[in-house]
């Protein structure tokens, strides 16, 4: 949604440049400055980090994104955004900038907000030379690297909308404060990452100073919107609204307001990617009793207003655990409230994952167990015969002959070969998927063939990836999780795709081997019927 140039010129921006702040500092300054948009806004702020520091989203959780321990050995540190999105590291040479108005000042959802903003600030890049474009959802690039991450909260009809800009190029200390699971930063990994994030620093022969940078930003907001840009200060209500802050941005209380218990064997998961992100729902459950304890519903979507999901959350616990009670909740939920970001459809279709989890335990599988199957179109495991088991390339040996062929001689030095032979002793037709392509063209090929059963094996980035994909082939299929790191945790997704992944990983063979053998003893009784 492109807006004419200059649409904006009724306007005036109270331009606040706050400088090196902690973390903390900043999010309460985000905090205050949105709650008093009506009454002093609009603003365009600009704000930077020291020390250096990782932040998550609002809906996730600091165990599963964050080095918690790196972080803290090396003084980096960690808190939580009052926006969505994913987590992020900012280092004191980033710039980070802020637009903090009322919806009066600019009529538009977040999403349209993203639009325009993100032009305007691709616009201002253009003025010092460099080609950038706005991505949707919520990404500049430079190329098809991204080298600004945007978001954006509301609260009544007060908005603040914020973005980065990558300037020094940080990717190692990123990836070592973030929680992607890598043992050694490998400088083809590293490589890697920088394929898909680019910065200032790789974009110009010179970088400018962090006032210049602030100058062209500005420049380029007031040429893109038509703004008139005047010098703020932060008001006084403000600063006391700050002060008053500070305290709660600073404590475990708000930066860890998200702990997803990922030891609790008895929580069980389910996924959903929409075009706002992907949902994650978690439900702790009393298997014996088949009772819903509590629910956590995070991942790196956006939503408005942000505190809506913890409501729903409370809504869904200490309640039977049933499939039909849950929907209906959700249902009335988003009936009844106004919510910007999320529909109904979303979050039930990731409960409907869960529900699937809970089907395998009470066909004999343990909570973990079924944490690490995926069911794509089928419900149970009553008339499914599987004729095909797919498997993934990458967990043949690196130094393979047939890694990217569809073969395997079973040598034994990788689980590939444990898994050939067990396709054998169940009359299944082992296939090596060396790409994404390839898993494409052969589900076309089996339905051809009248085959709508199979059996395989993938990493879970790889299924919440690709569920809508799996889904719309129409063949029925069960999907163990790989047991170790993956290309897409290691941001080596484009390498996968084109069957290029370098790294090894290992097949889950006991469950597997399990899953097998109930989906027989699922058959044999059938026929005795």
């Amino acid at each position: 949604m492109l807006i004419n140039k200059g649409k904006f010129k009724h306007l005036k921006l109270k331009v606040i440049d706050t400088g090196l702040q902690s973390a903390a500092w900043n999010m309460a300054m985000d905090q205050s400055l949105l709650e008093y948009a009506d009454k002093y806004g609009p603003f365009l702020r600009f704000l930077s980090f020291s020390p250096e520091c990782a932040l998550v989203g609002y809906f996730q959780s600091v165990s599963q994104e964050i080095r918690v321990d790196y972080c803290l050995s090396e003084g980096i540190a960690i808190n939580r955004r009052i926006t969505g999105g994913g987590a992020i590291y900012f280092d004191p040479s980033q710039i980070g900038w802020e637009i903090i108005g009322t919806r009066d000042d600019f009529p538009y959802s977040l999403r349209e907000l993203s639009e325009i903003f993100g032009n305007t600030f691709a616009y201002a890049l253009k003025l010092i030379g460099i080609q950038a474009e706005f991505r949707k959802r919520n990404d500049i690039e430079v190329n098809g690297k991204k080298i600004s991450g945007m978001g954006g909260v509301t609260l009544s009809d007060n908005f603040l909308f914020q973005g980065t800009l990558l300037v020094k190029d940080r990717i190692e200390r990123m990836l070592k404060s973030l929680k992607v699971p890598i043992e050694k930063l490998k400088p083809k990994e590293i490589d890697s990452v920088r394929e898909r994030v680019t910065c200032l620093e790789h974009e110009m022969e010179e970088v400018p100073s962090r006032e210049e940078l602030k100058n062209i930003l500005m420049r380029g907001v007031e040429d893109y919107l038509g703004v008139t840009l005047e010098k703020g200060e932060i008001p006084y209500e403000v600063k006391e609204r700050h002060r008053e802050l500070l305290p709660y941005f600073e404590s475990k209380e708000w930066i860890y307001k998200i702990d997803y218990p990922e030891e609790e064997q008895d929580t069980l998961n389910g996924y959903f990617r929409t075009d706002e992100g992907t949902v994650k729902v978690s439900m702790t459950v009393n298997v014996r009793k088949k009772f819903l304890r509590n629910t956590l519903i995070t991942g790196d979507f956006f939503l408005n207003p942000p505190e809506s999901i913890f409501n729903l959350e409370s809504l869904l616990k200490n309640m039977r655990f049933s499939e039909k009670e849950v929907n209906s909740i959700i249902k009335e939920f988003f009936k009844t409230n106004k919510l910007e970001g999320l529909s109904a459809q979303h979050v039930i279709k990731a409960t409907s994952e869960v529900f699937k989890k809970w089907k395998l335990i009470e066909m004999g599988f343990t909570p973990e167990e079924a944490n690490n199957i995926f069911l794509v179109n089928l419900e149970n495991f009553d008339d499914f015969n599987p004729r095909v088991f797919l498997l993934p390339y990458c967990s043949k040996d690196t130094s393979c002959d047939f890694r990217y062929r569809d073969e395997c001689i079973m040598c034994g030095i990788c689980t590939i070969g444990d898994a050939y032979s067990l396709s054998y002793e169940n009359d299944l037709m082992p296939i090596t998927i060396v790409s994404f392509e390839h898993l494409m063209e052969t589900f076309e090929r089996l339905r051809k063939e009248g085959i709508k059963d199979y059996i395989g094996s993938c990493c879970e980035p790889f299924y919440v990836k690709h569920q809508e994909e799996f889904f719309e082939s129409g063949m029925r299929g069960i999907l163990v999780n790989i047991e170790n790191t993956t290309c897409y945790e290691l941001d080596r997704a484009q390498e996968a795709y084109l069957g290029r992944f370098e790294s090894q990983t290992n097949l889950n063979l006991p469950l597997i081997r399990k899953t097998l053998n109930l989906i027989r003893k699922t058959e044999y009784k059938g026929v005795e019927k």
